[in-house]
């Protein structure tokens, strides 16, 4: 449901969110970014979904492979403008359920988190569309980048009522991989390491401040067993970027619709430093990382 700045019929939304896909793939497929990871990685994987670590820059869970799958009978460049496309429409969408604001939606539109995603190609839609969820069924779509805010998934088990059945999606797929693609787990690490010898792309950028973060995460996850929040699934997304030890910016887009619905005063200060960011790095260590 949208909050009241956004009193629409369920049709009425429905139209206008087709005609702002239509758009958007329009505008990203006549002006086509070919980002590194859609054109290395992605688009790749969607052709090989039986083998996706084929791919040595691949090192999602493997139903990532699936959801992608799809993107195989499009050409490059229009999969790239409907995946972009999707990135910006669903991290919309997750800013209205949360009750965000029009500007709360201009902040997170503008922001550098999207603005990398975007350069970049990932499929950050894919744990956002786990956000919209917000049930067990979201939590699949969560484990396919669970750098993007896994942890998040805690306080909705936490305030679930039939706790057992919260978790029988994630361990009905995590058991059925490992009967399709074998030991996935030890394939992913044979990838990273292989990224990392090689010093491929955006592995060679980590915004991460672990492991001197551990603290910060385990105390906001004591906090959310202990006090079970309102805002817990925003802390446990927090949790998450502070006991991972690496993620890139454009990462950062989740949780940053989350606060730009939810404290739209603090939101304009994350939005300014994340901008900083480039400036004190320099964009051509970024521009670099990115492929270009």
């Amino acid at each position: 449901m949208l909050n009241s700045n956004y009193k629409l019929f369920p049709k009425k939304q429905f139209l206008l969110a087709g005609l702002a896909f239509i758009f958007l793939i329009s505008i990203f497929y006549f002006f086509p970014i070919h980002a590194d990871d859609w054109v290395h990685t992605f688009y790749p994987v969607s052709k090989v979904t039986i083998q996706p670590y084929s791919i040595k820059s691949f090192i999602n869970p493997p139903w990532t492979a699936l959801i992608l799958h799809p993107f195989r009978y499009f050409l490059e460049t229009m999969g790239e403008a409907i995946n972009a496309s999707l990135n910006i429409l669903v991290v919309s969408f997750l800013v209205l359920k949360r009750k965000g604001n029009f500007f709360s939606l201009v902040l997170t539109v503008t922001s550098l988190p999207l603005f990398l995603l975007l350069l970049t190609g990932s499929i950050e839609w894919i744990p956002a569309l786990g956000f919209l969820l917000q049930n067990e069924w979201g939590v699949p779509l969560l484990m396919t980048k669970p750098q993007s805010g896994i942890l998040a998934g805690l306080s909705w088990f936490l305030n679930s009522k039939k706790k057992l059945l919260f978790i029988t999606p994630a361990v009905i797929v995590s058991i059925s991989s490992f009967f399709i693609w074998g030991n996935w787990i030890g394939k992913i690490l044979e990838n990273i390491r292989y990224m990392d010898e090689a010093k491929i792309g955006l592995y060679t950028v980590n915004f991460s401040p672990f492991p001197w973060s551990i603290p910060i995460g385990l105390g906001l996850l004591f906090y959310i067993f202990k006090k079970r929040p309102e805002n817990g699934e925003f802390l446990g997304a927090l949790a998450t970027y502070c006991l991972v030890p690496y993620f890139y910016p454009h990462s950062l887009i989740i949780p940053f619709a989350l606060i730009s619905a939810s404290h739209r005063r603090l939101s304009i200060l994350f939005w300014i430093l994340l901008w900083l960011y480039p400036i004190v790095l320099g964009w051509t260590e970024i521009s670099q990382a990115l492929g270009y």
